[in-house]
């Protein structure tokens, strides 16, 4: 739809926001599932990853200088 067709038509806007404002109700009602250990452990790995390539990023700049 054009601009000027939703503007003439308000009632699709707003039956498009409320089909919205339901979605994000049930999502937010949903809440947070725990995390198996597995998980945990693969989050935790990756932090430990991207802090040790940071470090070599770091040590390969200094060496360049």
């Amino acid at each position: 739809m054009r601009l000027k067709e939703l503007h003439e038509k308000p009632e699709v806007i707003e039956e498009t926001l409320r089909e919205h404002k339901e979605a994000l109700q049930k999502v937010e009602q949903l809440g947070l599932r725990p995390l198996s250990p597995l998980v945990r452990v693969t989050i935790w790995g990756l932090r430990l990853y991207v802090l040790f390539m940071v470090v070599i990023v770091i040590v390969n700049v200094i060496q360049n200088l």
